[in-house]
């Protein structure tokens, strides 16, 4: 099915060869501040950049794992920073709850470095933060990784290829009872050609056959068609510089690897004031860069609870007003690394607004509402990490 879609410089011409959701309750439009890539697919699903119910983001993970059946385990998944860092945890923990594994561990890339070197670094050439670093996953779970027999690859757009290509050629060779290779996103664009390329690359670095499938939401191609005289302009600086943080990153809540499902994650919210449960008053719980997971727990408690609530997140992508992108704040950068953040599409004043980090800081900076509260993210293991 053929699509054209105005945003702010060109036009997206897309076509879609299957579309187990529909295009236009999966994806909005967006331009971004990125000559690499002056478009953005905009999630409906995500619960960054666009807000989504926590019940619509657990239905796409549903989805999406119910082909994973029978994978042979122990099952080790890998998503990407920082869009994917929730999609991935999700995916995970429904991945061992739908089929009662308890053999399923998460772990995604970073941009935020640790106190300890880094297991593998790779790139993602289009990308305004080009650079992932995946850590050594923590003691507990060193043998877990190296006797995986499935990869399991998670991220929300599958474009070129190229990131997921440049992640195998290093981490394959770091598992060597590797059999399985899953690639799950919401949206994948590759063709039949490129699929079968990154299948024998991942089979030559593993130096034996590997049984590889694809798994989205929709698949299709596309092209962006530039206005006449359509200039992208140039990453705004704050967002390509990456100094090393004062702290390191937290090793709690996915870049060591977490065992799911997250039975360890205990969701409070003593001494904040919630709208009553009997009104039209709605909550927005918005993760923090890469601490999505935790604020998808915290909603989906929450909406359990009987309240009004959404998912959203801050991000480093620099997006153009327009199109899916009604308005943009600026925040605080919770690494410290100097960078730029932002909320794009935030909820309206009068929501009350969970801000869920690492260490109780991130948000935005220019435009505070009277209710807003900050959640420091309870670790996601040791008691994930620990079990046996």
């Amino acid at each position: 099915m053929d699509h054209r879609f105005p945003i702010p410089g060109g036009t997206l011409q897309i076509e879609t060869t299957a579309e187990l959701v529909p295009l236009q309750r999966l994806l909005a439009f967006a331009a971004r501040a990125n000559p690499r890539r002056p478009y953005l697919f905009v999630s409906r699903v995500l619960g960054r950049h666009i807000p989504c119910t926590p019940a619509r983001m657990r239905e796409t993970y549903r989805l999406l794992v119910e082909d994973l059946v029978d994978l042979p385990g122990p099952v080790w998944t890998i998503a990407m920073a920082e869009t994917a860092t929730g999609l991935g945890g999700g995916i995970a923990e429904t991945l061992a709850q739908r089929w009662q594994r308890e053999d399923v561990v998460f772990q995604h890339s970073t941009r935020a470095p640790l106190a300890i070197a880094p297991m593998l670094e790779f790139s993602e050439a289009h990308s305004h933060a080009p650079g992932h670093l995946l850590y050594p996953p923590a003691d507990p779970l060193r043998n877990r990784f190296r006797s995986a027999r499935t990869l399991v690859i998670i991220d929300d757009e599958l474009s070129t290829g190229a990131t997921v290509e440049n992640l195998l050629t290093g981490v394959i060779p770091l598992m060597p009872a590797l059999r399985r290779l899953c690639m799950v996103n919401l949206v994948d664009w590759l063709a039949s050609p490129r699929r079968a390329q990154i299948a024998d690359t991942a089979a030559a670095v593993a130096g034996r056959p590997l049984t590889v499938s694809w798994h989205a939401l929709l698949t299709g191609s596309f092209a962006f068609v530039p206005e006449h005289g359509f200039h992208s302009g140039s990453l705004p600086g704050n967002v390509t510089a990456a100094a090393t943080p004062a702290a390191p990153a937290r090793d709690d809540l996915g870049r060591r690897g977490v065992l799911m499902p997250a039975e360890g994650l205990a969701v409070t919210h003593h001494g904040i004031e919630l709208p009553a449960r009997d009104t039209d008053a709605s909550i927005a719980a918005i993760g923090v860069g890469e601490c999505a997971l935790p604020s998808f727990l915290h909603a989906e408690a929450l909406a359990a609870e009987g309240y009004r609530v959404t998912v959203q997140c801050t991000s480093r992508s620099p997006v153009k007003p327009g199109g899916a992108i009604a308005e943009s704040l600026a925040c605080e950068d919770p690494y410290h690394q100097g960078v730029g953040y932002y909320l794009h599409n935030p909820p309206a004043d009068q929501a009350t607004w969970l801000v869920v980090s690492e260490r109780g800081a991130g948000g935005p900076t220019n435009a505070y509402p009277l209710r807003l509260h900050r959640i420091t993210a309870a670790p996601l293991g040791p008691q994930g990490v620990s079990r046996t």
